[in-house]
């Protein structure tokens, strides 16, 4: 007889896991070939997704589950019927499924913006006017006092372009950029990202020992709050770093002092008190620059959407896996209150796509549109290095 003490057999119970595993697998194939036939019979038109019926066929399959296992169950079923809804809609497409985005995407021909007019928030210095000279070098920008004019401008057709921060690596993303992208109905063109390396900069003459207070815009602030925090400085939030450091500049405080770039204090006449002030040795912020069409550069490699989730339990999650499901790199998750409709959110994503990996984004993009409350295309367009 055997001892009721001794160990189960590892190896035994590893060959019977195999065996199981096997037969999942076959019955999977079966699974995802009747997928495949659903998606011809359902070509009339009729919807991938019916929530209604995939509820019912879930609530009836784990009246066959032990209790204990029943969550897990229902997350395996939702997994397996997300799957083949993938198998549907890549079908689909295959066989010609018309959508908004699909359109945008894949009837776009590659072609680099012309540009004549370029706009951007600051003063002279400012981080937005170097990104913009980096992106289209030769052509010197307009400058405007905040980012809702900017766009103003290039909705109305008075720039073509404007250079935008979105995220800083240190204090986050620029809120109003994100609001004013889906407001005015812009799109991303262009992407690049550029080393911030913060200055304290001050008039001539004046000491550190002198400084009561430090000025520049919010993201700065908090990308410097530990140099402003061990001195036990007061803060002043300005519209822009250039503007922080013209305001110190004309005025005739000689205990304020401004955080802003090298070329700011060039423009100004400051000196600078303290090179390098950042909390990190690697502080980046992302420029955008935006226009009001869609276009696809040649150099594409990063989609940029928006998508409102449906107000159901493991909706993120099971958004966030469709991307897995196809192979699909996403590089940034964002959640940004729905300003038209309160506690509920927008979820702006980045994932890699080059052009070889469009078949796979436009499936995904399909699926999304079709489930998704909304989803907006934002940008098809190449990272630009400085």
């Amino acid at each position: 007889m055997k001892d009721p003490g001794t160990k189960p057999d590892l190896n035994a119970l590893r060959q019977e896991i195999d065996a199981v595993d096997k037969a999942l697998i076959g019955l999977f194939n079966r699974r995802m070939g009747i997928a495949h036939a659903i998606a011809a019979a359902k070509g009339d038109g009729r919807r991938v997704y019916v929530p209604e019926r995939e509820q019912d066929n879930i609530r009836r399959a784990l009246e066959q589950v032990e209790p204990e296992h029943r969550r897990r169950a229902e997350s395996f079923l939702k997994s397996l019927m997300r799957l083949s809804r993938s198998v549907q809609y890549a079908d689909l497409m295959q066989s010609g499924a018309d959508f908004t985005v699909g359109r945008l995407l894949g009837e776009t021909e590659p072609a680099w913006p012309k540009i004549g007019r370029v706009i951007v928030q600051g003063a002279a210095g400012a981080y937005s006017e170097q990104a913009a000279n980096l992106l289209f070098p030769g052509i010197v920008p307009d400058r405007t006092e905040t980012f809702a004019e900017a766009c103003d401008r290039v909705r109305d057709g008075l720039a073509d372009v404007a250079v935008l921060p979105l995220e800083n690596s240190t204090a986050g993303t620029v809120d109003d950029v994100y609001n004013l992208l889906l407001k005015d109905d812009l799109y991303i063109w262009r992407s690049l990202t550029l080393p911030i390396q913060h200055q304290l900069l001050v008039k001539p003459g004046v000491t550190l020992d002198m400084i009561r207070m430090v000025t520049s815009h919010p993201q700065a602030l908090a990308q410097c709050s530990d140099f402003i925090r061990s001195r036990g400085w007061a803060v002043e939030a300005s519209l822009n770093t250039a503007f922080a450091a013209e305001q110190v500049a004309t005025g005739s405080r000689t205990d304020l002092a401004a955080i802003a770039s090298p070329a700011a204090a060039r423009a100004c006449g400051l000196d600078v008190l303290a090179a390098d002030i950042n909390n990190t040795d690697v502080n980046q912020t992302r420029f955008i620059a935006v226009g009001r069409s869609f276009l696809v550069t040649p150099d594409c490699s990063r989609i940029s959407l928006i998508l409102k989730l449906p107000h159901t339990i493991g909706a993120l999650a099971s958004t966030l896996a469709v991307f897995s499901d196809s192979g699909l790199n996403l590089s940034k998750i964002q959640s940004r209150p729905d300003r038209e409709s309160p506690w509920t959110y927008l979820f702006y994503l980045d994932f890699t796509c080059g052009r070889p990996d469009l078949p796979s984004a436009l499936a995904t993009l399909y699926q999304l549109s079709c489930e998704m409350p909304m989803l907006r295309l934002l940008g098809w367009y190449g990272e630009v290095s400085p």
